[in-house]
């Protein structure tokens, strides 16, 4: 199996991370529908929500939880906290993974079109480094 995000845990492929712990890691989306589009990524390969553990589900929430907290505390007006179960669901990439978006005002997308460039990554992960201890 290749899977991109079963590649990104293992460093082999890569990505802006933002938090790790034993489980998950979060990671900037690639194409990110707003500015900090987040994704929990289970360290474990699961293909969706509905196969993984319900303990795991719960702490990938709670993290994502957690993570829209510091992303309200840095002025999102709202965040969107979700994950897609199938391909009909809108599910990309089969891997369990909740999306966190940062909402400041203006139309709501689901999936951006443009990659993220690395000038605002690097602003992105060093904005949300400076408050997610007191969050995550």
């Amino acid at each position: 199996m290749d899977c991109i995000f079963c590649r990104i845990v293992r460093g082999e492929a890569p990505a802006w991370r933002v938090y790790e712990d034993e489980e998950f890691i979060a990671i900037l989306d690639k194409y990110p529908a707003t500015y900090g589009h987040t994704l929990i990524v289970s360290k474990s390969h699961f293909t969706n929500v509905l196969d993984t553990p319900m303990d795991l589900v719960a702490r990938g929430f709670e993290v994502s939880a957690k993570l829209a907290r510091a992303w309200m505390h840095l002025g999102a007006r709202g965040v969107n906290i979700l994950t897609n179960a199938g391909r009909e669901a809108g599910q990309v990439i089969f891997h369990f993974h909740i999306h966190v978006i940062p909402r400041w005002g203006g139309p709501i997308i689901w999936h951006g079109r443009e990659e993220i460039r690395e000038e605002v990554a690097r602003e992105i992960v060093e904005k949300i480094s400076s408050v997610i201890s007191t969050h995550l």
